[in-house]
């Protein structure tokens, strides 16, 4: 190819997309849409194919186009990680940081990493996605996010990732306080509940639904999904839902006092918290900072070392 596509060229194709027309695009960019419908034209003529079409809905990609984006997307990821690690190594404290994470709200030593960075990088922009490993892991993929901390699975492969061990711990069915099976002593008493459970395709809460909800059993089971932890309080504390959690909540002091963990007689599989993130890119600067203080923080967290259950720490090695 004697001449390549510009970056204006590609971010206007992507904005077409990603607003659903020229007309919704051009003001979002603040161009005309003459503008805009020049620079697909002169795209489309470098590639030598048809990328978009009008139809009564708007503008629609062929299937070339629809390749097409998807390359776009990483080039255009790729070029802003690029600019946003410049920014950093030269100093001016700013740039992005994104990452997802499971049960944010339990873990303070994640606010107290978060705070540390702001203080050093005062205009720096950190974006936090809450969510379990089989739906956040798409993301951290394809470089949307920069790394991920969360209950890892080994029925989930990590070989394109780097894996770094932050601590294990208790998990437990979780009610209101005074809820009409807040005394339940077995898993067979529950599966009548209204129940609220992360989104996971796979892992450690698919594991456990096949362990509380076995499909042979002739039950109607009453579970909703999602990955709100507002939700999920609100749906225990005023509808007598019950989820699972990590027991560090019990030195949650915004949260001992509402819920209760049941005393079932089964013991549920503990959770084994890692951080990871692609082995094939280099982190920025501001991204391997926050890793550090995150690893700092987890360290002397007291909650977390109370929680510690010794005998269930273990290395990757180890668990796989």
């Amino acid at each position: 190819m004697s001449r390549l596509p510009t970056v204006s060229h590609l971010k206007i194709f992507e904005a077409i997309i990603q607003h659903g027309g020229m007309r919704a695009a051009a003001k979002v960019l603040n161009q005309t849409q003459s503008n805009m419908s020049r620079s697909l034209r002169e795209l489309e003529t470098i590639l030598g194919a048809k990328l978009m079409v009008s139809d009564t809905k708007g503008m629609v990609l062929t299937d070339i186009g629809r390749r097409f984006e998807t390359r776009v997307k990483r080039v255009l990821r790729e070029l802003e990680t690029a600019v946003n690690e410049v920014k950093q190594v030269k100093g001016l404290h700013q740039g992005s940081v994104s990452f997802g994470c499971s049960h944010t709200k339990v873990f303070k030593f994640i606010s107290n990493a978060v705070t540390g960075i702001l203080q050093a990088y005062p205009n720096a922009e950190i974006t936090l996605y809450e969510g379990q490993q089989s739906e956040i892991l798409p993301a951290l993929r394809e470089g949307k996010l920069d790394f991920f901390i969360g209950i890892i699975s080994n029925a989930i492969s990590l070989g394109e990732f780097i894996e770094e061990p932050l601590f294990s711990c208790s998990f437990g069915v979780i009610a209101r306080k005074g809820h009409p099976l807040a005394h339940a002593t077995c898993l067979a008493a529950l599966r009548n509940a209204k129940w609220y459970l992360p989104v996971a395709d796979a892992g450690y809460y698919n594991d456990l639904e096949s362990l509380f909800f076995p499909a042979e059993a002739d039950i109607e089971y009453s579970i909703l999904k999602g990955d709100s932890v507002a939700v999920a309080e609100h749906l225990i504390l005023e509808a007598d839902y019950l989820s699972i959690s990590p027991k560090l909540i019990e030195q949650t002091d915004s949260m001992k006092d509402l819920f209760c963990f049941i005393p079932l007689r089964e013991k549920l599989p503990d959770g084994h918290y890692s951080l990871i993130y692609r082995q094939q890119t280099t982190l920025p600067p501001l991204a391997r900072l926050l890793i550090t203080e995150i690893h700092k923080e987890c360290s002397n967290d007291i909650a977390i070392n109370r929680g510690r259950n010794v005998s269930s720490i273990s290395t990757p090695q180890e668990r796989g």
